[in-house]
Parts: C-alpha cells; structure tokens; sequence
C-alpha cells in the first residue's frame, strides 16, 4: 500500500523506502549514503558528489551547487550501437524521456528504475560498510526481440582534495590520471592538496589518496580528458565522445581530468545482465585491488547491499513506536534518526549546504539521537568536543576534522552545550563515571582534565560574561547565529540565553549533588537564583518576554519594536527552563499561539525585518519571511512542541508536531517543494510571497530534536536518572499507542489506553500483574518489560 502519496512520490508500505515517480520534482530531491566514512550525495536525476571523511576537503568529484539545473554529478550513458541512441538510467544528462522512470531512496541506498526504447535499468547506488567506494550495480534487461550491442559509458570530473575548485584552470593543472590495466580501472590523484597542513608554506602538500573508477567488466576503452570527451564548446547532454568510433585514451597531467570509462554489452532478445562500476578513494592501488577482489561477483555485491539494509534496521530498532498518526510513525521510527545519522552527523553535508566541519554545538545535539540506540555513541561525540574546548573554557564555534583547523566561538551558548549533553547522557545512562573520563584541550594538549572539569570551566566562563543587571551578556550569537551584531561589543543580553544557562546551572547543581561537590552544587544553585531573580526583574514585556538587548541597550524581540515584534525563543524556554512562573510562561505561549504558530509550524520571529539592522546582524538581511527572518526555523520550532506539552497543552502540542510535519506539509508538493521524508532547515513564513516553501533539508539540527520530542513529551516516555518517566500529552481523539524503547539494556513494551474525553493524563500502570500510581519505571535489570499505561 503506497502512503501519503502526491503526484511526485509515496512512502511504500513499510516505511523502507520513499518512491519518487518522476524526476522532475520541484527542487532537487536527494538522498545521503554513508557509512560513517565514505559517503555520497545523489539526486533524482543523478546529480552530487562523493567525499572520503570529510565532504569538503576529500572530494572525489566536482559539483557546484545549483538546485535549478542540477547538472553536476556521475553520471553513465547508455547507447544503442545499432540506432546511436543514447539515454541515462539516472534521466541526466542525457534527458532522453524515459517511458518508465522510478527513484527509490532507502536507507543507505538509491535504486532508479528506468525504459528507453525496449531496453530496462535498475540501477543500485550503495557504500558498503567498511568500505571506501560505492557500488553502482545495473541490471539491465532486453525486452526487445532482437539482441542489442550497447555502450556505457562513465562521466565525471575528478575533484580530489578541495571542493573550493572554482578556479578550475589553475586547479585542473596539479591532477593527473592513469589507466591500470591490472586492476581495470582508471585513477586519479593530485600533486596538490587545498588544505591547511604541511610546514613549509601555503599549499605544499600532496594529496595522499588514489580516485579510482573500476567495473567487473573489461573497460574497453577511456578517456581522461574533458576537452577530447565533452568536445570544445559542447555538452554534458551530447558528449561528443559517446558518438565516436573511440575514445581518446587521453591521460596524464595536461588534461582537465575526468573519470570516463567504457565497457560492452551484448544483451540476447528477451534476456538480463549484470554488472557493476566501482568508484570510491582509497590509500593505495594495494587497497583499490583488495576491494575490487572482495566485489569481485553479484553474490558478494548483494550480501554487501543486505549488510547495510540490516545495518540500518538494527540503528533503528531500539525504539519503535505505534500510533494513530502514521507519518509520526514513519519519521520517528525510521526517517528522522537515518536523517541525523547519515546526514547531521556522518556525512555533515547534503545539496543546499555542505560542510564537513563539525559544530560545537550543532553535532553535540545531533548526538542526542544516539542515547535510545547506542549510548557510547554519545559519549564518544563528547570527548570528541571536549578536546575542542579551551582551557579557559572557550571553544571552537565549529573545527575542520583532517585539519583541526576551526573558529574560536565568541557565542556565549556554543560553551553550554556540552554540559547539557551530559547531562542527557547521565539521564539515559545514569552512568555519572563519565564525568571522570579525561581529554586535553585543544590549545593545550599536555593538561588532560576530566568532563566534569570540562564542564565546570564552560559553566564558569559564562559566569565571567554576565551584565550588570544580572544576565547573560550574547556576544556574537546565542544559539541563533543571525543574531550575529547584537553583542559583539559584549554588552548585548540575552534572554533566552539566561533561561538556558539557569537550566544548566540547576541541573549541574543536582549533578554536583550527586558527585559530593557540595560548594560547587550551593554555588550554581546561587547562581541559578541570582540569574532567575535578574530575569524576573527585566525579561518580560507586557504580554510575552523580550528577546534580547543590543549593545547601545535597546530591546529586540518586544512590543515595541515595529518588526521583530515577538521571538519563539525566549518564550518557549521560559517554560523549558522553569525559570519563571507559570502564569508569565503561559501568557507567553498564549503569545505564541496567537502570532506564531502557523500553518507549517511556529515562526523563529514575527513580523520579519523588512530593513537590515546593523546591531542585530545577518538575520535582519535576509529576506522577510525566510529562514530566521520571519521563517519558521524547524530546529526552534520543535522546542515550541515541548513547551505547549510542559504546560499539559495537549491538543496544541499535537498541532504544532503536525503543522510542522514534512510528511503532511509533502502532501502539497508544489507549495512546499522540499523532500517530504526529511526535516527541511527552514520554511518560509507569511511575509514571503513563497509562503510554505521549505529549503536546506537534510542538513539540519532539527531532524534530532523533532523525534526526541515526538518520543519524550508528546508520547511522553522520556529517560531520567532515576528511571523512564510515563507522563503522554496526546491528542483527544487517540485511543491508544504503544512504544518499544531499549532503556539500559532492558527492552520495553509499553502500551498506553486512554479512557479520558478530554485532555488525556497519566492515571496508574500495570507491570507484573501490579497496579503502580507513580509515573516512574524504575531500571529493572531484566531483557524485557511489558506495561500498560492508562491515561484518564
């Protein structure tokens, strides 16, 4: 049974795969492949790239971003001997129109199908894990009743190293190829490589890698050069070299190098073959040898593809959930986590932004996906920050892994966050050891401090940025990069920022507690007070809470600025922190409610900016009504879900997962355009003319944060120290769901029954045959569990 199906695509029955059934969708539609290591980018129409460890400064090909044409990426083309006709499986670039074209994005994986004249492609595009290549798998089939002869030939330009390329004529000229007829295959290095290492001056280095492109059929022909190939002033669409008798064979270093190969096919009338190119970076031509011998026939290329489809359904089935609402389903269970993994957190790139860096605070939230699957995984994202950390408490806004080379941060928010994961860590896992484990500092290699230190140097470094009335000073940005002028001369405060920092302080206190720290726990909890009573004395406005001030002293985010009115922010952790009473957080939601919250979800800011604003930054120059500026910013938006069901506001908790929901949003394609099986970064908000079309999808920190809150305050089954708290806000009309979570080591089954009419809550659970009244499942060293809940 297809799901949620438009004229563009369907999910497929189990959630495994999202069908896209023509190519052209509105924007590019893309899926990310990696598997942790190497990794691949690939569109609809076969656009993207390919990248070893680090997306930016080890990329196989060139692509240049373009999500109009589209028309960078690897591609293959096929030609009849006989007609000269000649199509893609991929639709680009040949742009033939196929009479049957079908995408298919599973996790892990890209299949196209696709017709041309009597002639069937399926084509498998995959990493194999532990592998650096990918596997482009064809299988083609004649339904003709005559035999074919056919061509297929390969297209891409080597990048290797920087994908800074753009000055292609001064780049092209450090790459040389060669074709290794022991191995069957063309490679590709570079005698220069665009990055920051080396000790004797600016771009000094070799590049250490080989490309390679291989097949498992005899290439019979190659050609190395663009020029020879594509033809003086010709096409990607009609390289002249497909129509030629030959190819040039031309290789070395004075060409504008490009990955062409050729093998031959002779298909009989009504008959199948199978066969397979191989592209990928590998160290040596000793390693390049040892994976084409390991891929060497289809039974070892199809228990490579079933490795990784198993792969991904183990990642996912420490937690499942089963609810009334099916695209909740399908994102918690499957889209959602494949999207924070693969994308956020391995791959760190897609089409609208690529990175490979890592950012400070951006990958530490991201590892928060991890906690329900594999808390090592977790644990492992922070040591990994905190050896980007300063000794003074500092860090590096974000950092280049290869180079270590990164941005020293002057955003006050970037330091707190890796206090704030393991303080998650600890309440997944209440294993408080990890505060013993030990890491240097980035700029001091020599003085290894433990996590906890780690922590308590960030936590004091905020303390030394507090203004006179009592709150947090913002520096360059807090949380919200746009906000990129409002405290550069570090008199700015933050509003939001205080309840976040209070947030830390509180529950480093109880951590303190925990750990016998005694003077430290009394200290945060003073701290914590004197910034509570600070914020209670300035933040609120009248009828919601201000957002922040500018150097010169000046309020953002209040009733009295003509844009910029009102903030999310600053409202939904009013009620997140619990740094205020009940009364001002609830008028503040009721704020956000009544300006905020819209069709696709809740606005970051309302109205947008209209005139940039040199003491607010970048976000006031955008245009009004997209990203930060008067768009909803799904990552903020999420926060807002937590809110409304912190004040038990089920019904508009509900609302705001659903307006937000790329899944239902997807249902109007030409409105929304973005892929609807992932999180998009940003949707335009209604002071855009383009209201409702999202941008920057797989690259953003929301995919974590949209299923962790569906889970812990929606369905409500969330980690503590103490154990799993059972606290659901669902909708009205949901009569039951249940949810299987591994909680340390220990597989639950809950099921949940909800016999109220109204404004359902936790009324007792059954376990063993017992009724308990607390809300609290307290570990259980046991391998499985089954409860049920019931709300009343």
């Amino acid at each position: 049974m297809k799901k949620f199906e438009t004229k563009y695509g369907y999910f497929t029955e189990n959630g495994n795969e999202y069908v896209i059934k023509t190519y052209r969708t509105p924007k590019p539609w893309i899926n990310v492949i990696t598997n942790g290591n190497y990794g691949l980018v690939i569109s609809q129409t076969g656009g993207g790239f390919s990248w070893l460890e680090h997306s930016e400064f080890n990329r196989l090909n060139r692509w240049h971003q373009d999500l109009v044409k589209d028309d960078w990426g690897k591609y293959f083309y096929f030609k009849n001997k006989k007609t000269s006709e000649v199509f893609s499986p991929t639709w680009a670039p040949v742009k033939n129109s196929p009479e049957l074209f079908e995408c298919r994005y599973g996790f892990g994986y890209a299949q196209f199908i696709a017709e041309y004249k009597e002639v069937n492609i399926k084509l498998t595009v995959f990493v194999p894990i532990g592998e650096e290549l990918e596997i482009w798998n064809f299988e083609v089939i004649n339904k003709s009743n005559e035999q074919i002869e056919l061509g297929v030939y390969s297209f891409f330009e080597w990048c290797l190293g920087s994908s800074a390329d753009h000055h292609r004529e001064f780049h092209k000229t450090f790459i040389e190829t060669e074709f290794d007829n022991s191995l069957n295959a063309m490679l590709a290095t570079k005698r220069l490589w665009e990055i920051p290492l080396g000790n004797r001056g600016h771009w000094n280095i070799e590049y250490p890698y080989l490309g390679f492109i291989s097949s498992d059929r005899t290439i019979t022909d190659y050609d190395g050069d663009k020029e020879s190939f594509i033809g003086q002033y010709g096409s990607v669409e009609k390289p002249v070299g497909v129509f030629s008798e030959s190819l040039s064979k031309k290789i070395g270093k004075w060409n504008d190098s490009i990955g062409t190969v050729k093998v031959d096919l002779s298909i009989p009338a009504n008959q199948k073959d199978v066969f397979s190119f191989f592209i990928g970076i590998k160290k040596d031509k000793k390693q390049i040898n040892k994976s084409l011998k390991k891929f060497k026939n289809q039974d070892h290329i199809k228990k490579a593809l079933s490795d990784v489809k198993v792969f991904w359904q183990d990642m996912f089935s420490t937690l499942e959930i089963n609810t009334p609402d099916e695209a909740m389903n399908l994102m918690v269970n499957k889209w959602l986590r494949y999207q924070a993994i693969a994308g956020r957190l391995w791959a760190r790139t897609a089409y609208y932004q690529q990175s490979g860096a890592y950012g400070f605070r951006d990958q530490l939230q991201d590892s928060l996906v991890f906690l329900p699957i594999n808390p090592e995984l977790t644990e492992k994202q922070i040591r990994l920050h905190a050896r980007h950390q300063f000794q003074d408490g500092t860090v590096l806004h974000w950092w280049h892994p290869l180079t270590e080379t990164g941005l020293p941060t002057k955003m006050t928010d970037d330091l707190l966050w890796l206090p704030f994961l393991i303080l998650n860590y600890i309440d997944e896992t209440a294993n408080y050891k990890i505060l013993d484990i030990k890491e240097p500092y980035y700029n001091n290699k020599n003085k290894i401090d433990t996590l906890f230190n780690h922590s308590v140097n960030a936590i004091e470094r905020v303390l030394k940025r507090m203004s006179k009335r009592g709150l947090p000073l913002i520096g360059a940005g807090d949380w919200n990069d746009g906000l990129s002028a409002v405290g550069l001369d570090m008199k700015g405060e933050s509003i939001w920022l205080a309840e976040f920092f209070y947030l830390i302080l509180n529950r480093f206190a109880e951590v303190c507690e925990k750990t016998k720290k005694t003077k430290l726990a009394k200290r945060y909890k003073q701290k914590a007070e004197e910034v509570k009573k600070a914020f209670n004395k300035y933040a609120w406005d009248g009828r919601w809470f201000y957002r922040a001030t500018k150097d010169n002293g000046d309020k953002i985010g209040s009733s009295k600025n003509r844009e910029g009115k009102i903030y999310l922010n600053s409202q939904t952790w009013s009620v997140i922190s619990g740094i205020t009473d009940k009364s001002k957080s609830s008028k503040a939601m009721d704020a956000v409610t009544k300006h905020l919250l819209k069709k696709n979800g809740c606005l970051l800011l309302s109205p947008a900016y209209t005139k940039p604003d040199q003491l607010i930054g970048y976000l006031s120059r955008y245009a009004p009504g997209r990203r930060e500026n008067g768009g909803v910013y799904t990552h903020a938006a999420t926060w807002a879900i937590w809110a409304y069901a912190l004040l038990k506001e089920n019904n508009l908790a509900f609302q705001a997962y659903k307006n937000l929901c790329p899944v239902y949003n997807g249902l109007n394609p030409d409105e929304y355009v973005a892929e609807p099986f992932v999180t998009p970064g940003n949707i335009d908000g209604p002071d855009s003319p383009n209201y409702g079309m999202a941008g920057w999808t797989w690259y953003t920190g929301s995919a974590n944060w949209f299923q962790k809150i569906i889970v812990d305050w929606i369905l409500g089954i969330r980690a503590t120290a103490d154990g799993l708290i059972i606290d659901p806000c669902i909708p009205d009309d949901w009569n039951n769901f249940s949810i299987t979570r591994l909680f340390r080591n220990t597989k639950y089954n809950i099921r949940v029954f909800n016999q109220a009419a109204k404004n359902p809550r936790f009324h007792y659970m059954i376990m063993d045959g017992k009724r308990i009244n607390e809300n609290l499942i307290k570990p259980l060293k046991r391998l499985e569990v089954t409860v049920d809940v019931f709300l009343a």
